[in-house]
């Protein structure tokens, strides 16, 4: 069976939730900022507005969907890509690479031997 699949479906997968939370978190927001305005300037804990609390939630939100991302991504599409890297070297492998040209000089004569 090919990992394609599996990798393209763990990416949308991926990908829906990402995006289904960040965009609740925002829709929330916006929807509390255009029918309820006062409620972002009310300060209940002093000094900070409930809209500063709001933004720093949202913005938390992000931090973690974003790290949930990375973590099921590293998870599930990685091993895939590498096993499906491993296959085509397996089908293709590469010619071989010259060596380091550490003994060579960059005359094309060498200095040694020459008189003065």
């Amino acid at each position: 069976m090919s990992a394609l699949p599996q990798v393209s479906r763990a990416l949308s997968e991926a990908r829906r939730r990402f995006l289904a939370a960040n965009g609740a978190a925002l829709l929330v927001s916006a929807v509390l900022s255009g029918t309820a305005g006062e409620l972002f300037a009310t300060r209940p804990a002093g000094t900070v507005p409930l809209g500063i609390v709001f933004g720093a939630l949202q913005l938390t939100v992000l931090l973690l969907s974003s790290w949930w991302y990375d973590r099921a991504l590293s998870r599930h599409v990685d091993p895939l890509l590498d096993l499906m890297r491993r296959r085509a070297e397996l089908a293709h492998p590469s010619p071989p690479r010259p060596g380091p040209a550490g003994g060579m000089s960059r005359w094309p004569h060498s200095s040694q031997g020459r008189r003065r």
